[in-house]
This record gives C-alpha cells, sequence and structure tokens, in this order.
C-alpha cells in the first residue's frame, strides 16, 4: 500500500517521515528525488542548464538550486516548465516502487499540485496552524514573505483536507504527533 504524505509548507512533513523511519517504515522523499536528478550525473541536469541557462550553476558545476528558486518562484511560467519536467520524473520513480503487502510512505509535498494523488492508495495531510508553521519555518531562514510567495500557487489548505485520507492537526507537541501518526498506521493496518 503506497501512502502519500503531504500537506502544508511548515506543517511537519518531515517529522512525520522521521518518525515512521524510526518504525521502521520505508519511506521516500521526493524532495530527496528531485535533489538527485539535478546532480551532474542526473537525468535533469542537462536539460536544467538547457532550460535555465549556465547561470544556474556553481564554479564546481553544480546546480545551485537557490538559483532556480529565484528564478521560478518570480516567474511562472518558468515554474510551470520546471514543474512540468520534474513531476514526471517523479511520478515514473512512485510507478516502480512495488508495495506488495506491505505500507510504503512517499513524501510528497506539492502532491496535489502535481496531480499525482491517484498514484498512491491513500494521502496522509500534515497540517499545522499558519503562526506555527511561520515560526518554524524563520527556524528555516524563511521570512514570512518568502512563505507566502512560495505557497501563492499552492491549493489552498481547506482543498487539501478534502481530497486527504487522513488528516493530522500538527500543532501540539512530538508525542501528540507520534499518538496521531500511530492512529493512522492502526487504521491502514486494518485495511491490509
Amino acid at each position: 500500500m503506497k501512502i502519500a504524505i503531504t500537506g502544508t509548507i511548515g506543517g511537519g512533513k518531515s517529522q512525520a517521515s522521521e518518525y515512521l523511519r524510526s518504525l521502521g517504515f520505508e519511506v521516500y522523499d521526493t524532495d530527496k528525488m528531485v535533489h538527485d536528478y539535478y546532480e551532474k550525473n542526473g537525468r535533469l541536469y542537462d536539460p536544467l542548464i538547457t532550460m535555465f541557462g549556465h547561470g544556474i550553476l556553481t564554479p564546481t558545476g553544480d546546480i545551485d538550486r537557490s538559483k532556480i528558486a529565484a528564478i521560478v518562484f518570480n516567474d511562472y511560467e518558468k515554474l510551470d516548465a520546471l514543474e512540468n519536467l520534474v513531476f514526471p520524473q517523479i511520478q515514473e520513480d512512485v510507478n516502480q516502487v512495488n508495495a506488495q503487502n506491505q505500507i510504503m510512505f512517499f513524501e510528497v509535498p506539492l502532491l496535489f499540485e502535481s496531480h499525482s494523488e491517484k498514484t498512491f492508495d491513500k494521502v496522509m495531510m500534515i497540517t499545522a496552524p499558519y503562526s506555527t508553521r511561520i515560526q518554524r519555518l524563520a527556524r528555516r531562514g524563511l521570512d514570512e514573505e518568502e512563505v507566502n510567495r512560495r505557497s501563492k500557487r499552492h491549493l489552498d489548505e481547506a482543498s487539501k483536507i478534502e481530497k486527504s485520507n487522513f488528516v493530522i492537526n500538527n500543532d501540539g507537541s512530538l508525542v501528540e504527533l507520534h499518538d496521531c501518526i500511530d492512529a493512522v498506521i492502526h487504521k491502514l493496518r486494518g485495511e491490509q
């Protein structure tokens, strides 16, 4: 059974994934997949240079993801082009994973935006109140303006909740988050 973990920026998807890994579950991180695609030997290295030019490279020839972010979050046509390049690659990799007779998780931040939800058997959404998310993201170096700019093209939270099988409001302690995840796992095991 393939379960997507998605949610709002700063909601706690990575915390949920980390906990699931600690329980012995396999958790695929689609952001990590994308980082691998961007490596010098990665499948998107050359197409990205073609798309954005050599200005996205570091002096050592690596792709500088922050330079791509600066471009695409200020030009939605370029963001669309990037998404049209990246999303099919993720979809292909997820489809190749055989989850027969086991529960596997996939952290997919832009699940609904990429129209990938049908790839998964269930969707677990992690969210938190806006003020909590802003505080968390500030610790990662993102200010509120940047968060809002990046979120502008995301599906609204209410729509994500409506499309999800499980919704966890991560506004409490880590123990409370773990308890909510344990409850979801219990339900999933009952459906196997």
